[in-house]
C-alpha cells in the first residue's frame, strides 16, 4: 500500500460521506446508547409535561450542580440525555453525529474518537457546571451537542471543501462551520437551547485541532512519558537537519516524511498530530502529481 493510498489521507473529493451502518463503530455504538437511554427515559421515567423523566432528572445537569459534588458524574452523563418532549432535539444530534462523525472516526482511529467524544462532552459539562452555577435562573442542561458540534467542527477542520448539505442546500463544509459559529454565537439567549455548550464543543474542537492534539498517551501514562521523551529527541534532530545547508527542500521534506512513519510504525497514527497529518498530506499529494507528470 502507498503512502497516499491509507484512509486518514483521504483529500475532501474522496471522502464518502454516504448513509452506511456499521454496528462495531464508534459512532453507532454511541448513537445506540443515546437512543436507548432516551427510550428508557420515555417508558419508564414517568415524563409527563412538566417533568422530563426520572431518567434525565438523574443524569442531566443543573444550574446547583457545582455546589452539589456528590452530582458531578452529571457533568458526562448529561451529554447521553435528550429532551423528553421535543424528539427533534435527539434526531438532528444523532444525524450530525452519523453523518460527519463517521468520517472524523476514520480519520482519528476508533479509540482517538471516542476519547474526544468523551472529553469534550466532560469539558462542556464542567464548563457549563461553572458558568451555570452564577446564572440567577435555575436550569436544566442535557443532550449531546456540546460533543457533537465538536465532531462536527472537527469534520470542517479536516475536510473544508467536502460538499455538505444544510437542509437541502448543498455548500463546502467549511461554510457550515461559519454558520455553526454564528448562529450560536449570536443567538439570543433564554430560548431554552443551550447555545453556550455548542459554543465550549466548538471551542474544544478548534484546540484540539489546532493545537495538535492527541488523547492516546491516556491509555497509558508511562507511553505518555516516553513518547514526550521520542519527540524531543525528534525536534533536536529535526532542528539539526534543517539547520543543514547541505540539503535541498525535497530532501529535507522525505527526511519528515520518514520521520513522520517511523512516528505511525511505532506508536500508530493516533499519535500523529494535525500538522504531521496535514504535511503528510501535502506531501503525498507533491508525490502524486510529481508522478503524474514523470518526474
Amino acid at each position: 500500500m502507498g503512502l497516499y493510498d491509507r484512509g486518514y489521507y483521504q483529500n475532501d473529493q474522496d471522502l464518502d460521506i454516504r448513509p452506511s451502518w456499521n454496528q462495531q463503530s464508534a459512532v453507532s455504538q454511541l448513537i445506540i446508547l443515546n437512543v436507548i437511554v432516551f427510550v428508557v427515559n420515555l417508558l419508564f421515567g414517568n415524563v409527563t409535561k412538566t417533568f422530563q423523566g426520572s431518567v434525565n432528572e438523574a443524569l442531566a445537569l443543573r444550574s446547583d450542580t457545582l455546589w452539589q459534588p456528590w452530582t458531578w458524574y452529571k457533568a458526562i452523563t448529561y451529554a447521553f440525555t435528550h429532551s423528553s418532549s421535543d424528539i427533534s432535539h435527539i434526531f438532528f444530534n444523532m444525524l450530525s453525529l452519523y453523518f460527519m462523525g463517521r468520517s472524523v472516526e476514520m480519520r482519528y482511529g476508533r479509540r482517538e474518537f471516542l476519547r474526544i467524544y468523551l472529553l469534550a462532552a466532560l469539558f462542556c459539562g464542567v464548563m457549563t457546571m461553572l458558568v451555570r452555577a452564577y446564572w440567577p435562573a435555575p436550569a436544566m442542561v442535557l443532550g449531546a451537542s456540546g460533543a457533537v458540534l465538536c465532531i462536527s467542527m472537527l469534520f470542517v477542520y479536516n475536510f473544508p471543501n467536502a460538499t455538505v448539505y444544510l437542509i437541502v442546500f448543498p455548500m463546502p463544509a467549511w461554510v457550515l462551520g461559519i454558520i455553526f459559529v454564528l448562529t450560536n454565537f449570536f443567538s439570543s439567549p433564554g430560548t431554552g437551547v443551550a447555545y453556550d455548550v455548542h459554543l465550549f464543543g466548538i471551542l474544544f474542537a478548534t484546540m484540539y485541532f489546532f493545537l495538535g492534539w492527541s488523547f492516546s498517551r491516556l491509555q497509558n501514562p508511562m507511553e505518555g512519558v516516553t513518547s514526550i521523551q521520542k519527540w524531543w529527541k525528534r525536534r533536536k534532530f529535526k532542528l539539526h537537519v534543517k539547520d543543514d545547508p547541505n540539503l535541498s527542500d525535497d530532501e529535507l521534506e522525505a527526511k519528515e516524511a520518514d520521520r513522520i512513519l517511523e512516528k505511525i510504525h511505532a506508536s500508530g497514527k493516533d499519535s500523529l498530530t494535525s500538522k504531521e497529518k496535514k504535511f503528510l498530506e501535502k506531501y503525498s499529494q507533491n508525490v502524486r502529481n510529481r508522478k503524474r507528470q514523470g518526474f
